[in-house]
């Protein structure tokens, strides 16, 4: 198999439009520049007919243009009153204030009462930092995601290749078809506030909720995680690069660790006492001092030297056959040339170039190729003479007492997922109104109630914060699905469910009697959402592994981190916290394409696939030119100075990105450094590291946050890199909602992170945290399945229950 589809094969923008795609009788204006067009490249995907709306000459060319303008057509326009005209036929704007001329939304929603306008902005419309400049290094800075990546003896470092704007586009794509379903219960468009700082906000999770839980802020380190003084080293260097090693423990990865010690016992690495120490319990002896962090410290000094001996195919080779929590740690080029990748069809050809296709896999109505980006102003006579968008013929019937400023209300989830990719997509889901049953279970605990942090450092599986904000609004039951009596009440919970979603390893689900063909029998119009790392088919699908696994086999590790040091790798499960914009997208385009058709369908994800779309240009680039993109600090194309300067303080920073001429001036002036405020950028490349000493000598001696006002106040993009205490009293999340109290059985209150968005005629919040295991047993068992006394007590005897 070539791994590759052919742009040939790929159906014209308008052809999606009138014959197929789940989002085909859609029209979306893309109004965005370079920063955001990635939203519009989702909605393409899709089926959306995307017009991509060009000042007259036309947007600049290159591989952005390349990876995510494929699949729009483009139309050049002079003035907001073409713009006003293009409007009214269509049903989502995306807008991120790019045009050269002044465009009112509000006019153009009246003009069109059925349109969506979404308002893409640094900070969001409103709130004391609205109209403060912003890149992508000071949006990380501002996030919680860049204090805690990098290494503890150097400053903050971000990825290497931009990521914010994409993180704000995605969350784009998703409120908008959020909107269009309340479009089809409330007949009105409305409007989309979009913050680019919450979106990366969520990439921070649990580590940006750690101050309101009592716990200390958590310590960058490169390559690994520290707990007090236990550094766990993830990151080791092998025959032919980096490998990730997993060490950590546990009913669930305890038995993984073992099987990896007795692999290096095979060859000689690991003796028997170590290999036959409780690996389950090792972090209970470790608290209770029948173990020592020496005997972990020696561990990670003889798997370092077995990685040494091995190459990454082989230990990937091995991993899979023993399910080991061992991954290599991917170049873009071993991206590229993924044999996972290749065996799922994934790259679409584009005029001999590969770049990432379609990013899920979907049975009915598949995602089609999307073929090569338009010229300017290619499409500006068609899509000129073309009737507008069609729009619902009707509303969609609700049951009594639906709350219409939920746009999701009504909506039906089983929730059989765990750990945060697919779970942080089914919040999403419950945050805008679906009613989400949660099944878990407690003799297979999932990871976010033993992980991540424990609210005032009491590790209890109820008291865990990163499950009260992935799990906020959702019902829970705890099933034993070892027993057929549970398998059962799964069943009838599909039978009841609009939605299930699954997170388990390929095959698990059908092995129970729960796969999507036993589950269509019950439910033929089921929308059902297989998501894993790899996907449900290829070489890899058995693939073991957590979301920094996905991060590392995806690309992000090895450009994250300095060029004269090893991968440090973004904040740890950085793909879980990209992927769940991707399931929605797909879920709810879905579930507007089973209104109008009555089809449901099975939606095959993986979580890597849909992140390689985050590095999509710099695949292409590495194809066009042979240079490829690795770590790099936080140096940049285009601006200089650029970097994370000390502050005043123990561990106090301020990210610093001056995008232009008249930016250095001022922070020249600002330096009190004249003489240098004439160089231009060439200038300033060539001096470079000269420079940053002396923005650094400057900015040390410096409040952070004081300095971050000021230079802000004379048009320098700057900001105090925030941990989670500085995210909690930022003044612009706390005019956001973004941190949002819900009450909690066990905890009292505790702190959710809200969705990086509003609507304007919907209602945004939460109204409980994360639940306690089997809170909702009998609602769900009575009130929803409608089992009577008796058959919850036959449930009970049979220990289905837990």
């Amino acid at each position: 198999m070539s791994g590759r589809r052919s742009s040939g094969d790929a159906l014209s923008p308008q052809d999606r439009r009138l014959g197929g795609g789940m989002l085909g009788p859609y029209r979306v204006l893309d109004l965005t520049d370079e920063r955001c067009w990635f939203a519009g490249n989702l909605l393409a995907q899709l089926g959306a007919d995307v017009v991509l709306v060009e000042p007259p000459g036309g947007w600049p060319r290159g591989y952005a243009h390349d990876a995510y303008n494929r699949g729009k057509r483009s139309v050049v326009a002079a003035d907001a009153d073409e713009v006003a005209g293009l409007a009214a036929g269509a049903d989502i704007v995306l807008h991120n204030d790019a045009t050269p001329f002044e465009l009112d939304l509000g006019a153009l929603r009246e003009a069109n009462e059925q349109l969506i306008t979404v308002h893409i902005t640094p900070w969001g419309e409103t709130g004391p930092k609205a109209d403060w400049k912003a890149t992508d290094l000071t949006l990380f800075a501002s996030s919680g995601q860049l204090a805690v990546t990098g290494d503890s003896d150097r400053p903050p470092v971000r990825i290497s290749i931009p990521q914010a704007w994409l993180h704000a586009s995605a969350q784009a794509a998703v409120a908008a078809l959020v909107a269009l379903e309340h479009r089809a219960r409330s007949g009105r468009g409305q409007h989309v506030d979009l913050s680019a700082q919450q979106a990366v906000c969520e990439t921070a999770l649990s580590a940006i909720l750690y101050a309101p839980a009592g716990l200390e802020e958590v310590q960058r380190e490169a390559g690994g995680v520290r707990f007090g003084s236990l550094m766990l080293r993830t990151i080791y260097p092998c025959e032919d690069g980096y490998m990730i090693v997993t060490l950590a423990f546990g009913p669930m990865i305890g038995p993984m660790v073992r099987r990896f010690l007795a692999w290096m016992n095979e060859e000689g690495f690991c003796d028997d006492e170590t290999l036959n120490k409780d690996w389950v319990n090792f972090a209970l002896q470790l608290q209770g001092g029948e173990e020592s962090i020496d005997v972990i410290e020696g561990v990670m000094a003889d798997i370092a030297r077995f990685c040494l001996t091995k190459t990454k195919a082989e230990m990937i080779e091995r991993g899979l056959r023993d399910s080991l929590l061992v991954c290599p740690v991917n170049t873009l080029q071993d991206v590229l040339d993924s044999p996972q990748l290749a065996a799922r069809d994934f790259w679409d050809d584009v005029d001999g170039i590969r770049l990432p296709g379609r990013f899920v896999l979907v049975d009915r109505t598949p995602l089609q190729p999307l073929g090569s980006p338009p010229e300017a102003g290619a499409h500006t006579e068609e899509v000129r003479a073309e009737p507008g968008a069609g729009l619902p013929s009707a509303l969609e019937p609700l049951p009594p007492n639906t709350r219409l400023d939920k746009p999701l209300a009504g909506l039906k989830v089983a929730d059989l997922a765990w750990v945060a990719a697919a779970p942080l997509a089914t919040k999403i889901l419950a945050h805008w109104g679906a009613t989400v049953v949660r099944v878990e279970t407690q003799n297979r605990p999932c990871l976010l109630r033993g992980a991540l942090g424990h609210r005032d450092d009491v590790a209890d599986q109820e008291n865990a914060i990163a499950w009260h904000s992935a799990n906020a609004n959702k019902m829970t039951i705890s099933l034993d699905l070892s027993k057929p009596e549970a398998r059962e009440v799964v069943r009838d919970l599909v039978a009841w469910a609009d939605v299930a979603i699954e997170s388990f390893t390929p095959g698990t689900m059908a092995a129970w009697g729960l796969g999507y063909d036993d589950l269509r029998q019950i439910n033929p119009d089921l929308v059902m959402v297989s998501s894993c790392v790899m996907g449900q088919s290829g070489p890899h699908r058995n693939f073991a592994g957590f979301g920094h696994m996905a991060a590392s086999v995806a690309g992000f590790f090895d450009i994250t981190g300095w060029d004269d040091r090893g991968p440090a790798g973004p904040y740890l499960a950085y793909t879980d916290y990209c992927s769940p914009r991707f399931t929605v997208c797909a879920l709810l385009a879905a579930l507007d394409h089973r209104r109008r058709t009555g089809e449901g369908q099975h939606l095959d994800f993986s979580q890597m696939e849909a992140a390689v779309h985050l590095l999509a240009p710099a695949i292409a680039e590495m194809q066009a030119t042979g240079a490829r993109r690795t770590r790099r600090g936080n140096a940049d194309d285009h601006m200089v100075p650029h970097g994370v300067y000390p502050a005043a303080g123990d561990d106090q920073w301020i990210a610093i990105a001056v995008e232009d001429d008249e930016q250095w001036q001022s922070l020249a002036i600002e330096m009190r450094r004249e003489d240098l405020a004439d160089l231009d950028q060439s200038a300033r490349r060539t001096r470079q590291d000269e420079l940053d000493e002396i923005v650094s000598a400057s900015t040390a001696r410096q409040n952070g946050p004081g300095l971050m006002h000021r230079l802000q106040a004379h048009g320098v993009p700057a900001h105090y890199v925030q941990n989670s205490g500085a995210c909690i009293d930022d003044p612009q999340l706390a005019h956001r909602g973004h941190f949002q109290w819900a009450p909690h059985q066990y905890a009292r209150r505790v702190v959710v992170d809200a969705v990086p968005y509003t609507l304007s005629e919907a209602h945004n919040g939460f109204d409980w945290a994360g639940p306690t295991y089997g809170e909702h047993a009998f609602e769900i068992l009575g009130d929803i399945l409608g089992y009577d006394a008796d058959r919850i007590a036959e449930l009970a005897v049979a220990e289905a229950l837990e």
